[in-house]
């Protein structure tokens, strides 16, 4: 529980750092300070953990609709102010500190290393991203590091370099009291980086977990009853950790740029908890953690504080690492004042949860079939984890195209077959909407993700001639683009079925930048791609004047139809639905108010399929479920291409086909 919530003396100093930061007042800093000693409540210890995680090279400060945030010589302050007043406090990272801006592209982690030591950083562990440069660069870099590096589950054997400087883990005795750290990276290390060889994660699959559990009772045995995990496996992952590994007290995390507000507590049989905790990324924000323990060594979960510092220009800047990144960012100076572009809109990236296509996503890849257009190529793929910043609107300057892809992926050309390029959507939409999620362009796809991974396809269309959209066909041949990252099986894909591969010399922020160029305007446009659908809630039965059988979850609903000529994905208004649904647009909807008895399971209506227009290619449907006057409204919506005067359902003709719905 916070303490802001029970109104606890010692909520005083939780302020009491505020009142170092913003230079409130002294006095206002000692009686905090007295507040904090005197109150006891059963404990015995406590230990402040100032944690961040995903800073990915984001040194300096950034502009964020607007606002000044982030930037290490801020947190580098508030790390040193909060040590000074509380002596049992560490600075822990949690992985992914390189990668992602101009500066590291330039220096290569040299000005990363710095940072960390410069802000007192005690305590880090690999991310994947640490390894974008090689094993051999990065232990170049962490012979320069101050703090201690620790990850368990990587083996270094073939890597003596690194064995020598990274630690499985670290016992540091603070206030008295003996602190095990246990450092651990994604199972998934090998397929999100391609250059960890000959470096490599010591257990994959079911198992990955024994390592770290090995740590843990090593220590238990040690007589160590307190043990921290320093994480870079995504919230999730450390949910599945916190439920096996009950001897762990806290779990500082990363990878999954997960903000959490509140913490994650993760009880357990015997009584005992395992907090986890994460800040998002890009040093936006400041985890400030305080673990209440017992005289038994007990976590004690009313005791333990946690909350997210935010990193704004309300915090002071710590001069010398302030005048430092400063210092290296001059040489960047030419990048920034280089104007390639002007957006209308903002870009954001903050999108791995986002379960349809991505405005950020599709414009790259509007940017790849332009680059790919000589070759012939329809579709484009472009990898959400490839994408690595926000657009604001305004100036797009060429620092800007570097941050958003600063990976050197080139473009890939190639040929693939129908029955590859399925097994490439099913790899995309397998449950885990995260980096690995592909964004497209050339292909309308739905997806239901409530089936198996491996069956979760709806339905595939393919851009065709005059504007036409087609099933892929299994032996059908379609000419591709995409990063090499993605095609050299980056994330785990297998691009099997493919021929005709062609590297170009251009990298993908080159084929950007030519984009940027040449329309000199961007502006985000609605996602009209990728559709999450639920089958089996409406169908279609007979042909020469077919019936739209909707089965209502809810006893009543407004049922909306919508003739267009083309399929695409538009927002309702606020009233209705917030999320993107199926519906081109394209013509004025006919609304059918429809309200049903509770016990009937479902309703009818005739569906007008041979009226003529321009505007009757398709068919789309949303039904909105009022659950209550005051509750927020459930729905659903479909689109189905209509030809040949009948009625069809996406995959195929057949009566009584499944709609594919929201």
């Amino acid at each position: 529980m916070r303490k802001t919530e029970r109104q606890r003396p010692t909520m005083k100093a939780k302020y009491s750092r505020f009142a170092v930061f913003l230079a409130v007042g002294f006095a206002l800093f000692i009686l905090a300070l007295y507040a904090h000693a005197s109150y006891d409540g059963g404990r015995e210890f406590t230990l402040t953990i100032l944690h961040s995680n995903d800073l990915h090279a984001h040194d300096e400060s950034f502009m964020e609709r607007g606002r000044s945030v982030g930037g290490m010589a801020r947190i580098a302050h508030l790390i040193k102010a909060i040590k000074q007043s509380h002596k049992n406090a560490i600075a822990i990272d949690a992985g992914d500190f390189f990668q992602g801006t101009t500066l590291f592209q330039k220096y290569g982690g040299e000005v990363e290393i710095s940072a960390l030591n410069q802000s007192g950083y005690d305590i880090v562990t690999l991310g994947n991203h640490e390894f974008d440069n090689g094993p051999d660069e990065l232990a170049k870099s962490l012979k320069e590091a101050k703090f201690t590096t620790i990850s368990c589950n990587i083996d270094f054997s073939k890597v003596p370099e690194l064995e020598a400087l990274v630690k499985p883990s670290v016992v540091r005795e603070i206030g008295g009291e003996k602190i095990a750290f246990i450092g651990a990276v994604t199972p998934e290390l090998e397929h999100v980086s391609l250059r960890t060889a000959p470096a490599h994660i010591k257990v994959e699959g079911e198992k990955w977990m024994q390592p770290i559990k090995a740590e843990v009772e090593r220590y238990k045995h040690e007589g160590i009853n307190k043990i921290i995990l320093v994480t870079h496996c995504g919230v999730e992952l450390d949910k599945e950790l916190a439920q096996s590994l009950s001897d762990v007290d806290a779990i500082v995390g990363g990878h999954s740029h997960t903000r959490l507000d509140q913490p994650v507590w993760v009880k357990h049989s015997d009584g005992s908890k395992t907090i986890i905790v994460q800040t998002g990324c890009y040093g936006r924000t400041l985890g400030d953690l305080d673990l209440a323990f017992n005289k038994k060594g007990e976590l004690l979960e009313p005791d333990t504080d946690y909350h997210l510092i935010n990193i704004s220009d309300r915090i002071q800047e710590d001069p010398a690492l302030a005048a430092y990144i400063k210092e290296k960012a001059a040489p960047l100076l030419a990048l920034r004042q280089e104007i390639v572009g002007f957006s209308e809109s903002e870009f954001d990236n903050r999108f791995n949860g986002t379960p349809w296509d991505s405005p950020i996503g599709d414009l790259l890849c509007d940017a790849l079939i332009e680059e790919g257009a000589s070759y012939g190529a329809t579709i484009a793929f472009q990898n959400r984890g490839g994408i690595r910043a926000r657009i604001e609107k305004g100036p797009v300057s060429e620092e800007k195209i570097r941050e958003l892809l600063p990976f050197e992926n080139h473009v890939i050309l190639a040929t693939i077959d129908g029955e590859h390029l399925r097994s490439i959507l099913e790899h995309s939409v397998d449950g885990m909407l995260g980096g690995h999620f592909l964004d497209v362009r050339g292909l309308k796809f739905g997806y239901d993700p409530n089936k198996p991974p491996g069956h979760r396809l709806v339905f595939v269309l393919a851009a065709a001639e005059k504007g036409e959209w087609r099933p892929i066909k299994p032996d059908g041949a379609y000419k591709i683009v995409v990063n090499d990252y993605t095609f050299k099986g980056g994330e785990g894909y297998q691009w099997s079925g493919t021929s005709d591969v062609v590297r170009l010399p251009d990298l993908l922020s080159d084929a950007f930048h030519k984009y940027l160029i040449k329309h000199k305007t961007i502006r985000a446009q609605l996602p009209n791609r990728i559709v999450p659908v639920t089958s089996g809630l409406a169908e279609f039965v007979g042909k020469s004047q077919p019936k739209l059988v909707i089965h209502l979850p809810s006893p009543s609903t407004k049922v909306i139809l919508q003739y267009g000529e083309d399929l695409g994905v538009e927002p309702f208004s606020k009233e209705t639905i917030s999320r993107p649904v199926p519906l081109t647009g394209l013509a004025q909807p006919v609304i059918l108010e429809s309200k049903r008895a509770a016990r009937r399971q479902s309703t009818e209506l005739t569906v007008d399929t041979k009226s003529p227009g321009q505007s009757r290619k398709y068919l789309n449907l949303v039904v909105i479920c009022k659950q209550s006057k005051s509750a927020s409204l459930k729905d659903f919506a479909v689109s189905y291409p209509l030809a040949n005067q009948a009625l069809l359902p996406f995959l195929k003709e057949k009566e009584g086909q499944a709609a594919s719905t929201y």
